[in-house]
Protein backbone atom coordinates (compact mmCIF):
# COMPACT_ATOMS: atom_id res chain seq x y z
CA UNK A 1 0.00 0.00 0.00
CA UNK A 2 1.48 3.59 -1.00
CA UNK A 3 1.91 6.26 1.61
CA UNK A 4 1.67 10.19 1.35
CA UNK A 5 2.78 12.81 3.41
CA UNK A 6 1.37 16.51 2.56
CA UNK A 7 1.31 19.73 4.13
CA UNK A 8 -2.92 20.57 4.40
CA UNK A 9 -4.78 24.06 4.77
CA UNK A 10 -7.49 22.36 6.37
CA UNK A 11 -8.77 19.45 8.85
CA UNK A 12 -8.31 16.82 5.78
CA UNK A 13 -11.90 14.57 4.85
CA UNK A 14 -11.55 11.44 6.86
CA UNK A 15 -10.65 13.39 10.13
CA UNK A 16 -13.66 12.62 12.09
CA UNK A 17 -12.65 8.85 11.31
CA UNK A 18 -8.85 9.90 12.57
CA UNK A 19 -10.24 11.49 15.87
CA UNK A 20 -12.55 8.80 16.86
CA UNK A 21 -9.92 6.40 16.67
CA UNK A 22 -7.85 8.45 18.91
CA UNK A 23 -10.33 9.28 21.34
CA UNK A 24 -11.19 5.02 21.44
CA UNK A 25 -7.37 5.24 22.33
CA UNK A 26 -7.86 7.97 25.46
CA UNK A 27 -6.08 10.29 23.27
CA UNK A 28 -7.79 13.91 23.19
CA UNK A 29 -5.23 15.56 20.77
CA UNK A 30 -7.56 15.18 17.71
CA UNK A 31 -10.02 16.13 19.74
CA UNK A 32 -8.40 19.59 20.85
CA UNK A 33 -7.02 20.41 17.59
CA UNK A 34 -10.42 19.91 15.91
CA UNK A 35 -11.66 22.36 18.89
CA UNK A 36 -9.03 25.14 18.33
CA UNK A 37 -9.61 24.61 14.64
CA UNK A 38 -12.78 25.76 14.54
CA UNK A 39 -12.37 28.31 17.15
CA UNK A 40 -10.20 29.80 15.09
CA UNK A 41 -7.68 29.48 18.12
CA UNK A 42 -4.92 27.38 16.25
CA UNK A 43 -4.84 26.94 12.61
CA UNK A 44 -1.29 26.53 11.43
CA UNK A 45 -1.43 29.96 9.85
CA UNK A 46 1.56 31.60 11.38
CA UNK A 47 4.74 32.71 9.73
CA UNK A 48 6.31 28.78 9.25
CA UNK A 49 3.47 27.28 10.76
CA UNK A 50 2.01 24.03 9.00
CA UNK A 51 -0.07 21.18 9.38
CA UNK A 52 0.57 17.50 7.91
CA UNK A 53 -1.42 14.61 7.10
CA UNK A 54 -0.40 11.42 5.65
CA UNK A 55 -2.37 8.83 3.94
CA UNK A 56 -1.91 5.09 3.37
CA UNK A 57 -4.12 3.12 0.90
CA UNK A 58 -6.40 6.51 0.38
CA UNK A 59 -6.96 6.52 3.67
CA UNK A 60 -6.15 9.10 6.06
CA UNK A 61 -3.77 7.64 8.65
CA UNK A 62 -2.41 10.40 10.89
CA UNK A 63 -1.57 14.15 10.80
CA UNK A 64 0.56 16.49 12.76
CA UNK A 65 1.42 20.34 12.91
CA UNK A 66 4.17 22.54 14.04
CA UNK A 67 3.82 26.23 15.39
CA UNK A 68 5.88 28.74 17.22
CA UNK A 69 6.09 27.55 20.71
CA UNK A 70 4.28 29.95 22.94
CA UNK A 71 6.21 28.37 25.79
CA UNK A 72 9.81 29.60 24.10
CA UNK A 73 11.44 32.50 24.52
CA UNK A 74 12.00 33.42 20.98
CA UNK A 75 9.98 33.04 17.97
CA UNK A 76 12.49 31.00 16.26
CA UNK A 77 11.73 28.11 18.21
CA UNK A 78 9.19 25.33 16.97
CA UNK A 79 6.71 23.35 18.55
CA UNK A 80 5.70 19.44 17.13
CA UNK A 81 1.67 19.03 18.14
CA UNK A 82 -1.08 17.20 18.04
CA UNK A 83 0.64 14.17 16.28
CA UNK A 84 -1.13 11.48 15.39
CA UNK A 85 -1.03 8.29 13.62
CA UNK A 86 -4.05 5.29 13.64
CA UNK A 87 -3.28 1.89 15.04
CA UNK A 88 -4.09 0.12 11.59
CA UNK A 89 -1.13 2.54 10.37
CA UNK A 90 1.25 2.44 12.70
CA UNK A 91 4.72 0.41 13.00
CA UNK A 92 5.08 1.51 8.91
CA UNK A 93 6.82 5.11 9.11
CA UNK A 94 4.12 7.24 8.90
CA UNK A 95 4.76 8.86 12.17
CA UNK A 96 8.57 9.53 11.27
CA UNK A 97 7.33 10.70 7.74
CA UNK A 98 5.21 13.26 9.46
CA UNK A 99 8.01 13.99 11.92
CA UNK A 100 10.46 14.22 9.16
CA UNK A 101 8.39 16.66 7.05
CA UNK A 102 7.87 18.94 9.89
CA UNK A 103 11.65 18.88 11.04
CA UNK A 104 12.09 20.07 7.39
CA UNK A 105 9.28 23.04 6.98
CA UNK A 106 10.91 23.82 10.55
CA UNK A 107 14.14 24.51 9.03
CA UNK A 108 13.21 25.62 6.27
CA UNK A 109 11.16 28.42 7.53
CA UNK A 110 13.99 29.56 10.05
CA UNK A 111 13.16 27.92 13.26
CA UNK A 112 16.53 26.97 15.23
CA UNK A 113 14.82 24.25 17.24
CA UNK A 114 11.87 22.65 18.14
CA UNK A 115 10.10 21.22 20.90
CA UNK A 116 7.57 18.29 21.99
CA UNK A 117 5.78 17.71 25.01
CA UNK A 118 4.98 14.00 24.64
CA UNK A 119 3.57 11.37 26.99
CA UNK A 120 5.98 8.60 28.30
CA UNK A 121 5.02 6.01 26.00
CA UNK A 122 5.97 8.22 22.92
CA UNK A 123 9.47 9.30 24.00
CA UNK A 124 11.23 6.28 22.46
CA UNK A 125 9.62 7.26 19.46
CA UNK A 126 10.65 11.06 19.38
CA UNK A 127 14.21 9.90 19.74
CA UNK A 128 14.08 7.25 17.39
CA UNK A 129 13.20 10.48 15.21
CA UNK A 130 16.31 12.40 16.41
CA UNK A 131 15.12 14.34 19.15
CA UNK A 132 16.68 14.62 22.30
CA UNK A 133 15.24 14.30 25.85
CA UNK A 134 14.88 17.16 27.65
CA UNK A 135 14.66 19.13 31.44
CA UNK A 136 12.48 21.64 30.37
CA UNK A 137 8.87 22.04 32.15
CA UNK A 138 7.10 22.58 28.69
CA UNK A 139 8.54 20.33 26.81
CA UNK A 140 9.76 16.44 26.89
CA UNK A 141 12.19 16.26 23.92
CA UNK A 142 13.64 18.86 21.47
CA UNK A 143 15.83 19.01 18.30
CA UNK A 144 18.19 21.69 17.05
CA UNK A 145 18.24 22.64 13.35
Amino acid sequence: MTAAVARVDALPPGFPVLRDAALAEGWRMLRVLEEDWDAGAMRFAAPGEALFAAWRGGALAGIGGLTVDPYAEAETIGRLRRLYVAPPHRGRGLGRALVEAMLAHAAAHGFRSVRVRAPPAAGRFYEACGLLPAVLRSATHMRPL
